[in-house]
Formats: C-alpha cells, sequence, structure tokens
C-alpha cells in the first residue's frame, strides 16, 4: 500500500487537533450522557403512578431517544416497552410510532430480517394516522433496506434492497413539512441512485437548512457528505467532514455511527497515516463493541487486523533500525546484553499480540459463518415457499374459474399439509443444530444433575430447548416467541421460569444461554 512511506498530508496536524481535543474529553461526555439518562429514569421512577399512559409513552421515548445510538440492549428494551404501553393507550398512531421505532432499533443491531418483518407487519391508514407518524415510519423502513444493501454488498440482492428503500422515501415526502428533511430524503434517494453530483448538492442544501441542535440527523448529514465526496475522489473534502461528523458523534456521546471508521479508512488507504488510521479504528471497534451492533463490528473487524498488523510492521522496522544504530556504535558487552533483553521482550510482545488477532479472527470467521448459513437459509426457504404459493394462486384460480371445487378443496388440504407448524419445527430445530451443534450438551451442563435433557432424537430440539434456542438467536420477549412457536405467552413464560429455578445459577442461566457457542 505504500503505507510505511510518503511525508504527512497538507492537513494532518489539524485533523490531529481537532481528534485529540475531542477525544480527550470522551469520557467526560459519556458521563453527562448517563447523567441525563438518570434524571430521566428518576422522573419516571418518581411520578410513574402519577402519570397517564401518554404521559408514560412520551417519556420512555425520551429514554429510547437517548439509548438509540448508545447502546442497543438498551435501546431495544424502551422500543419493546413502547410497544407495550401504545397498546394500553389503543390507538393506531401510538402503535405505529412504537412499532416503527422497535423496527429501527432492530436494524441499527444488525437483525435486517427481523426490522422487516416488523415493519412489514404494520398496517398503515393514510387517512388515519398523522404525517408525522407515517413520514417516520417511510423513511426508518426505507433506510432499514439501504442499510441492508450495504451490508450485503453483492451484485444479487443489494440493488433491489436500494430500489425498495428509494421507493419507501419518496412515500415519505408527501407528508414531511421540514425543509432539511425533504433535502435528505432526495439526496439520498439520489445517492443510491448513484448521480453524485445531485446528491452533493441536495445534502448540501439539507445541512445549511439542519438543525445544529439535533445532533443524530447532524451526523447522518455529516457522514454522508463525506462518503458522497470519497465516492466523487475528492478525498481532503471526504476528510474534512468526516472529522466533523466525528467529533460531533464524540460530543453526542452517540456509539453507533460509521464516521470514526470512515475517517481511519481514508487516512489509511488515501493518507498513508498508519497511527492516525490504527487509533482511530480502535476507537470505531470500541464504540461498536459497547452499542452491541453485530454488522458495525463485522465489517470494523476486517480492517482493524489490517490496520493494526500494519502499525505492527512499521514499530519492529523501528525498532530493528535502532538496534542496529546502537549495536554498531557500542563495542561493550553490557549494552550488547541490554539490546539482546530488549529484543526478546518485544517479541514476546509481538507474540501477545499475534494470538489475540487470530483469536479475533477466529470469532469474526465463526461469526461471519453462522451469520450466513441463516441468511442462505432462510432467503431459499422464503423463496421457496412464494413460489409454491403463487403457484398455487394461479392453479386454484384456474379451478375456480372452472368450478372444479372438490379438486381446488383437495389443493388447500394439501397445501395445510404442506405448511404445517411441525415441519417449519423440524427445518428450525435442524438449521439451529449445524449452527450450533454442543447446544443441547451446553444446556445441559447449566442445569442440575438430575434435571438435564436427554433426547430421543438428537436430530430433534424438544418445546424446552426450541424456546431456549430462539433466546440464544436473541430474542427474549416472550411475546415474540410465543408468536413464533404458537404457544401461549403463559405457557412460553411457565417453561422459562421452570427451567430456570432448574439451573446451577439461576440468577444467569438466560444470560449464560446466550453465550453458548461464543
Amino acid at each position: 500500500m505504500g503505507c510505511t512511506s510518503g511525508k504527512p498530508f497538507q492537513y494532518r496536524e489539524e485533523v490531529a487537533r481537532q481528534m485529540s481535543l475531542a477525544l480527550q474529553q470522551k469520557d467526560v461526555y459519556n458521563q453527562m450522557k448517563l447523567n441525563d439518562i438518570d434524571s430521566i429514569r428518576n422522573f419516571l421512577n418518581t411520578n410513574s403512578n402519577r402519570m397517564t399512559c401518554e404521559e408514560k409513552f412520551q417519556v420512555n421515548v425520551d429514554l429510547y431517544n437517548e439509548f438509540k445510538l448508545y447502546s442497543f440492549d438498551s435501546a431495544f428494551h424502551y422500543a419493546t416497552q413502547l410497544c407495550r404501553i401504545a397498546n394500553d393507550i389503543d390507538s393506531s398512531a401510538y402503535r405505529v410510532d412504537a412499532r416503527t421505532r422497535l423496527g429501527y432499533i432492530l436494524a441499527r443491531g444488525g437483525f435486517f430480517k427481523e426490522a422487516i418483518d416488523s415493519l412489514s407487519s404494520i398496517r398503515i391508514d393514510k387517512e388515519v394516522l398523522p404525517a408525522k407518524v407515517l413520514s417516520d415510519y417511510y423513511i426508518s423502513f426505507g433506510r432499514v433496506y439501504h442499510d441492508l444493501a450495504d451490508y450485503t454488498k453483492d451484485n444479487v440482492f443489494s440493488s433491489r434492497y436500494n430500489q425498495i428503500g428509494n421507493e419507501l422515501l419518496m412515500e415519505s415526502l408527501p407528508y414531511l413539512s421540514d425543509s432539511s428533511t425533504i433535502y435528505y430524503v432526495r439526496g439520498k434517494v439520489a445517492l443510491k441512485e448513484d448521480k453524485l453530483a445531485k446528491s452533493k448538492q441536495l445534502y448540501q442544501r439539507s445541512l445549511e437548512l439542519c438543525d445544529t441542535t439535533d445532533t443524530e440527523t447532524l451526523s447522518v448529514l455529516l457522514s454522508t457528505m463525506a462518503y458522497v465526496n470519497r465516492k466523487l475522489g475528492l478525498n481532503d473534502e471526504a476528510i474534512h467532514y468526516y472529522v466533523k461528523a466525528a467529533v460531533n458523534d464524540i460530543r453526542s456521546a452517540t456509539k453507533e455511527s460509521v464516521s470514526m471508521r470512515g475517517l481511519a479508512t481514508m487516512l489509511y488507504y488515501y493518507k498513508n497515516d498508519v497511527n492516525l488510521a490504527s487509533e482511530y479504528i480502535n476507537e470505531a471497534f470500541e464504540d461498536a463493541t459497547f452499542y452491541g451492533t453485530r454488522h458495525r463490528i463485522n465489517v470494523i473487524g476486517t480492517l482493524f487486523p489490517v490496520f493494526v498488523g500494519e502499525k505492527l510492521g512499521i514499530e519492529q522496522v523501528k525498532r530493528q533500525t535502532f538496534q542496529d544504530s546502537f549495536i554498531l556504535s557500542s563495542v561493550f558487552a553490557v549494552v550488547l546484553i541490554i539490546a539482546i533483553i530488549y529484543i526478546l521482550m518485544q517479541m514476546k510482545h509481538l507474540r501477545r499480540s499475534r494470538q489475540l488477532l487470530e483469536k479475533l479472527n477466529l470469532k469474526l470467521s465463526e461469526a461471519n459463518r453462522i451469520k450466513n448459513s441463516y441468511i442462505g437459509h432462510y432467503l431459499d426457504a422464503t423463496f421457496k415457499l412464494v413460489n409454491q404459493l403463487d403457484n398455487f394462486v394461479l392453479v386454484g384460480q384456474q379451478k375456480l374459474d372452472s368450478k372444479q371445487y372438490d379438486s381446488l378443496s383437495s389443493m388447500i388440504h394439501n397445501l395445510n399439509s404442506d405448511f404445517n407448524r411441525k415441519s417449519a419445527f423440524a427445518d428450525f430445530d435442524r438449521t439451529f443444530l449445524s449452527l450450533f451443534p454442543t447446544f443441547v450438551e451446553s444446556f445441559n451442563s447449566l442445569l442440575q444433575p438430575d434435571d438435564k435433557f436427554v433426547l430421543e432424537n438428537k436430530g430433534a430440539l424438544n418445546s424446552t430447548l426450541r424456546i431456549f434456542a430462539l433466546i440464544r438467536l436473541g430474542i427474549t420477549e416472550s411475546e415474540q416467541i410465543s408468536e413464533i412457536l404458537g404457544y401461549s405467552v403463559n405457557t412460553v413464560y411457565n417453561y422459562r421460569v421452570r427451567t430456570r429455578n432448574k439451573a446451577v445459577d439461576p440468577a444467569n442461566f438466560e444470560k449464560d444461554v446466550r453465550k453458548i457457542g461464543l
């Protein structure tokens, strides 16, 4: 890459200065974020009994917004709380608002299929819902598809995902009144259509009209402006916007972002600055890990070993040069012994670094294997089901037109036989056990000796194990599990409580289940 040579780029000192000032205060900004969260929580706990459902909903929205780009688990928790409160209010506007936030946060955490399923299931009544709820729904849904396209990065599905995302964003325009958001939507559509010059003009206009106190929107606009300039080959301008976005993210304690990773990539590949790139990619990795966003960790994980390995190579060259100069200028044996001890210590340090990198690569490979297997299997199954249903509709319509009612009734009976829940469970069991072959043994190790499960069919799960298999995949709400498995919520709850009481460590039982296979 030529990253070990060449003079520093023109604006290096200014970039390093701005980033250093922000990073020095990072802990302070994080503490301010936590103080704001504690203040809202204390208010909710103190006034909860006196608040209406609508007031509780708004306070939970505030907590959701605080966590949305700070911690996935907490944001997901408050999104589910909003869904529960919205059901109590029994208002379509509140329900759509809550379900939109749930779908959006699922995508932020890398659960794209679940996000699309959740958002697709929302019933949209344009005649009843407020414009703000409709615009938020369409923009959030569009961003989910755009993020899925960016994550997939292939020639088969990405273009289709981008097309669907653009169609959803365009649906939002009639319901928008904020000029900055209108320019943002049009700019995003132009970007996905590869109209870079037009997209840059629209994003620039959106930035000019943007409320600078809205740090989330500001970060999105700055990061995207950087990306557009990078695509246009305007590297210095791209770095300028990445720095502004990264500083904004640090000051707002945003953990789920692309600015730091984008800045590190630009500095490494276009400015040959390994030191700054390594520092910033490490910050990006720490933020992604803290937030818990799996697809960001995977993407950064592919860059992390490259940057760190390059930096280690540079340091090794420096150490070797120092050693050679020192030996040539020294005639005393004591100096030679010190140099040898120093080299041995550094070699030990390098071995430890290599071991850490190898462990990281193994974890990333396993994560990619599970992700690819899961997505590939269920995409294949989904398209097979769609094709079968299309064929059923076509043949059924023909039989209906020709009044072949007995034949049509037989077809429906056969369709019910083909799509029974038992076969769906069997398919889930096979797929899950192929991804986690030691799940049953690991699960039993968490239980008391007399309460371990013994399966007659090693390739299938029983009802209890199937519930905890879903928990291992990150589906922890009893309502969701009951919908997937066809059990009642009380049944799921009783299974969970009964099994937890049999555990060696009941308090941490479900947390330990989620760690199986890691």
